[in-house]
């Protein structure tokens, strides 16, 4: 009965982190500064803003405060990296800036 029950809460704290988004920096270089982007990404759709995505030289979630699995697609459409990037775990491009396509969040 206790498994049952511990599964079913399980779940439902699985169902609730699907509904809520990643917060995402994107941090652009600037030479000697850093110019930040705080977006948001949902664990059923990519994120795909040219405007925020076009000069990228780092990647990292701040929130909630549990791991998504994110990706970030090069314009060819492969990852940049075969390692996600999530809480605590920054995904750094370039010291310069490169183009991320798109970048896809799922949850842990």
């Amino acid at each position: 009965m206790r498994a049952a029950a511990f599964t079913l809460i399980s779940a439902a704290a699985l169902a609730s982190a699907q509904s809520k988004p990643a917060v995402i920096v994107v941090e652009k270089s600037l030479g000697n500064a850093y110019q930040n982007t705080t977006i948001e990404v949902s664990p059923t759709s990519d994120y795909s803003n040219p405007e925020v995505l076009n000069q990228v030289s780092s990647l990292y979630q701040i929130g909630p405060e549990f791991t998504y699995f994110c990706f970030a697609y090069n314009p060819a459409g492969e990852f940049y990296s075969d390692e996600y990037f999530g809480l605590g775990k920054p995904l750094h491009l370039s010291t310069n800036n490169v183009v991320v396509q798109a970048i896809t969040c799922r949850v842990e």
